[in-house]
Formats: structure tokens, C-alpha cells, sequence
């Protein structure tokens, strides 16, 4: 059957008594979107003391960088998460609003600076991690923090085209920065996660326009684990793409103004940089930006205070690159009303911005409280000290050497009625732990049975234990094969014999610094409730 991009419409007009048939475009838009957060943070002063500790002018660089940049707190990615992780739970956070069967989905997309594997797709685990099938395009993009955002366009235009029913795209990242540099006291962690489709959207994707330019502000070499940048260098990179993306929406709707949309946020590497940005948008230019576009790009303070302010997420997660846009998207969407205009502006170093309009529709209503809100994910933290920090610094660095000497919590965990179960296998020829399941062992010689093991998504935790001194070195394939699993994101004083667990993916093994990753189900204390039956 031929698919057209664009379907015929009839309107009756009373006046002329004719029947009029138009073109309308099939137009695409978010029909469910989802975020992650890791529970950890650490205040920035903390971070900014230990690195500049003797400087005597110490106490005024703290307040510049907590009430100049304004960088309060930054997320912390556990050592069992990854690019990878975040992303899974994102994308079932957005696929549970959805509402839809993730087999539907043809195409998933991942932006992140931070992906674990240089060759070896991130889109495809968190694909085969939320249920997607094989019958679908999946990408890893580039961009720096833009890439998620772009991965929305790319996704946009092929549901538009009937290429796809539905698209899934992804920004996840556990943002890096070299030791002691400046950009270590706003890196975070974090992902959001986006379902786009034709019908039963919640907000329609109005309009996306790109700018970008050859202009290195910021970049990783190959091999290189953490970025470089020109420091100041990348103020004017910024202020230059997103303020030329925002010109290029205006320029192809003559009739728009900035102060038209209801919600505006930018790519938040600081609260600084976007607030800079907004003065440059209270006196615009006409040099620059031309008279007519100049006076429509205008924004007054108050614009500022009740449309930007309120969704400077970077206070209480810090950059979270690729998902930074996306994830303060999904907070104004947290918040939306029908009929509101939200206008986010991403930007990537090197340099990449796209300004996309977001017209939110009646839809949303019924999509409240499905799936945990940004804020949720915020206020569920947990302060970490400076030494637990460093650790969780020296374990990124080395790629996970480290891992399996940290202390860990093992437990069992009961099914609940009506859960849903999944299964993982484990190889006894290999001691490696497969999920999903394989027909069999990657290691082709390997001729050792793979055993099933079934594991409820919602469960009750029967036991529970931290590991020993003569466990210490134990591997996890050995808790698991015994019947044990890990827990995760808790404390042992915050658990409880009967209660209630949920199953979340986390890497279990590195196998080294080249070997592959292996995930598999872990559980933490029940959070996101409304995905769960009754207990």
C-alpha cells in the first residue's frame, strides 16, 4: 500500500455551499515521555572547596559558582548505572505513558556524549531492554548535548513521512569533565525519553528550526575520557546558535513572537548561561538580528521570571549534556496546560542549536500521573559526602576495576500477585550473566548449558544482607546463580523484611576495561508506584 506524507481533507464551506478538499500534513508529536535521575547528588560547594582549598579568595569563588553560575547540586550515577541504565528507565517511564506496545516502535534513537561502548550500539540494549523488536532502525548520535534533540527531528520527520507508526528517542549521559576543571562542578547525570507518533499525541511538534556552524568551543578526542574546551570561548558559541535557531523559527513564522510561548527553556549547562542569553533577548540587537526579527525576539524580565526561571533544572541536577534539554522539556510538560506554547532550545558544542515549538494539546490531561514526574525524581535524592564522591570519580576513570570491591547489599525478593516477570539466563561454562536471554552463549566454543532464571518486575524482599569481608571479591554471577540478587539504590537502615521492590536494569560485570558489559536485574525500594499492581 503507497503512503503518502501528506492526506486530504474535506471542509464544508456554508457561504459558498461547496465542499472543499485540502492538503493537511501529517503532522508528529510526543505521544509519551519519561525521565531518569540518579538518587545521589552532592552539593557543588562541597567539590569547589576540595579542588581550590587554597585559595584565599575560596569563599567568594563558592558563592560565584553557587549563586553567579548558579550550580547547587549535581546527580551522581551509581556505580551499577551507565549510559545504558538511565536510558532503560527513561524509556519505559515513556513508553508506560504511551500507553503503546513497544514492538510498535521503528525506530530508537540515543544521544549521549558518555556511551559505554565506543563500537556497540546504546540504542539497541536500551531497545532490547523495554521489549522494541528486531524489525527497527537504531542509532547512536553525536552532537555533544545536542544529540538527543536532533534525534527527536530525525524521529519527527519519519513518523511524518509514514515511515514509522512510532519513534522512540532517548538523551542519557553521565557528563564528564576533567578533574578539578570548572566544568567538574556542574557535570550530572541523567536521561529523558520521548515516544513520537501521529496519534493520541499530548503535544504536537509545531515546527523545528536548526543552526549550526564550525565553531569548536568544546570536544573529546578518540580515547580521550574526558573533554577539553576554550572556557569562555564557549559564551559566545552559545549565545550565537541559540539565539540563531530561535531567529530561524521566527523567520519562517512571520507572525511569532518570543513572548508568545507560555514556556521557554535552553540547554542548561549552567543557570548562568541561559540567563545571560535572556539579556541578550530583553535588548536584541537590530544589527544582529535585524529590526523586524529584533523586535519579535524581544523579551521583557517579567517574560523571564514566570517563562525561563522556573525551569532552570541545572540547580538541582547539573548538566546533564544530552539530556538537558529533554528532561526540563519533560518538567514544563509536567506542568502544562492544553493550548500552552513551550519553545525549547538545545545546544551542542561544535557547535549545534535547534529551536523546536511545542503546542500542547487536551491529551496531556489524561496522561497525569502515570509515570513519576521530574520533580519526583528530584526530590527523591540522596546527599552523598565528598569521599563517596572521589570514589565514584576514581571508579568512572578506571573503568570499573574497582567495582566489585565496593560494598554491596544482596537480598531475595518473593513475587507479588499479577506481576509480570522477565527472564535472564545464566552461562555456567562463562559465569556470565545474560540479559535478555540469548539462544546461546556468545563465546561460540562455549558448551555449558544456559540456565533461565524468571524475576518479577514488582516483588517483596524476604531477605536481605550487605556482603562480607570473605564475600568481598565474590562475583555477581555467584549471589545470582544461588537464588540472591543485587539491591540498589539504598541504604541497609532504609530496608525492610516484606517490603515492597521493584526490578530495575543495572550492569552487573565489565569483564575488564575491554571486555563486554553484562546487565541484569537488580531491585530498589518501590518508587515508581503507579507502574505496579496492587501489593
Amino acid at each position: 500500500m503507497v503512503k503518502f506524507k501528506y492526506r486530504f481533507i474535506a471542509h464544508f464551506s456554508e457561504a459558498s455551499g461547496l465542499r472543499v478538499m485540502v492538503l493537511k500534513r501529517n503532522s508528529a508529536g510526543i505521544v509519551g515521555y519519561g525521565v531518569y535521575i540518579p538518587v545521589k547528588r552532592i552539593k557543588t560547594e562541597l567539590i569547589v572547596k576540595a579542588r581550590e582549598h587554597g585559595r584565599p579568595d575560596l569563599q567568594d569563588l563558592v558563592e560565584k559558582v553557587r549563586d553567579g553560575l548558579l550550580l547547587r547540586y549535581k546527580s551522581i550515577a551509581d556505580y551499577s548505572e551507565d549510559v545504558t541504565t538511565m536510558a532503560t528507565e527513561a524509556s519505559e517511564n515513556a513508553l508506560n505513558m504511551a500507553g503503546i506496545d513497544p514492538e510498535k516502535i521503528g525506530t530508537v534513537v540515543l544521544g549521549s556524549e558518555s556511551k559505554p561502548y565506543a563500537v556497540g550500539s546504546s540504542a539497541r540494549h536500551a531497545a532490547s531492554f523495554v521489549g522494541v523488536g528486531e524489525r527497527v532502525h537504531v542509532a547512536d548520535l553525536e552532537g555533544a548535548c545536542n544529540s538527543a534533540m536532533q534525534g527527536m527531528a530525525f524521529v519527527k520527520n519519519q513518523v511524518e513521512a509514514l515511515e514509522i507508526d512510532y519513534g522512540l528517542v532517548i538523551g542519557s549521559d553521565i557528563a564528564q569533565a576533567p578533574v578539578g576543571d570548572p566544568l567538574e562542578y556542574a557535570c550530572g547525570s541523567g536521561a529523558a525519553a520521548y515516544v513520537i507518533g501521529r496519534d493520541k499525541t499530548i503535544a504536537d511538534i509545531v515546527d523545528v528550526a536548526p543552526y549550526s556552524s564550525l565553531y569548536m568551543d568544546f570536544w573529546r578526542r578518540e580515547g580521550i575520557p574526558v573533554p577539553s574546551h576554550f572556557g569562555k570561548t564557549t559564551v559566545d558559541a552559545y549565545i550565537t546558535h541559540v539565539t540563531g535557531a530561535m531567529k530561524s523559527l521566527l523567520e519562517r513564522h512571520e507572525e511569532l513572537k518570543l513572548s508568545d510561548f507560555d514556556a521557554i527553556t535552553f540547554h542548561q549547562p549552567s543557570g548562568y548561561l541561559p540567563l545571560k542569553t535572556c539579556r541578550t533577548l530583553m535588548e536584541p540587537d537590530p544589527k544582529v538580528f535585524g529590526g523586524e526579527i529584533a523586535e519579535r525576539m524581544r523579551l521583557t524580565e517579567e517574560d523571564v521570571d514566570e517563562k525561563v526561571k522556573p525551569w532552570l533544572k541545572v540547580l538541582d541536577v547539573g548538566n546533564t549534556y544530552a539530556a538537558s534539554t529533554p528532561i526540563t522539556l519533560a518538567a514544563i510538560l509536567d506542568d502544562a496546560q492544553p493550548g500552552q506554547n513551550i519553545l525549547a532550545v538545545s545546544y551542542g558544542s561544535g557547535a549545534y542549536s535547534l529551536a523546536i515549538w511545542f503546542k500542547v494539546k487536551d491529551e496531556i490531561e489524561g496522561k497525569r500521573g502515570l509515570t513519576p514526574k521530574v520533580e519526583d525524581y528530584i526530590n527523591r535524592r540522596r546527599e552523598i559526602p565528598l569521599n563517596i564522591y572521589l570514589n565514584h570519580v576514581r571508579e568512572r576513570m578506571t573503568g570499573g576495576k574497582r567495582f566489585f570491591m565496593r560494598s554491596r547489599i544482596i537480598g531475595v525478593v518473593e513475587e507479588v500477585k499479577n506481576t509480570v516477570f522477565v527472564e535472564a539466563q545464566l552461562c555456567e561454562g562463562c559465569k556470565r550473566i545474560y540479559y535478555p536471554p540469548r539462544k546461546r552463549c556468545l563465546r561460540w566454543e562455549c558448551e555449558k548449558p544456559l540456565t533461565a532464571l524468571k524475576y518479577p518486575k514488582i516483588g517483596i524482599l524476604k531477605e536481605y544482607h550487605p556482603i562480607g569481608i570473605d564475600e568481598r571479591f565474590k562475583s555477581n554471577y555467584s549471589f545470582y546463580k544461588s537464588g540472591q540478587v543485587l539491591l540498589v539504590d539504598c541504604e541497609l537502615d532504609e530496608l525492610k523484611k516484606d517490603m515492597p521492590v521493584e526490578m530495575v536494569i543495572r550492569r552487573l560485570n565489565y569483564e575488564g576495561r575491554d571486555g563486554i558489559i553484562q546487565y541484569g536485574p537488580c531491585y530498589r525500594p518501590l518508587f515508581r508506584k503507579t507502574l505496579t499492581p496492587s501489593i
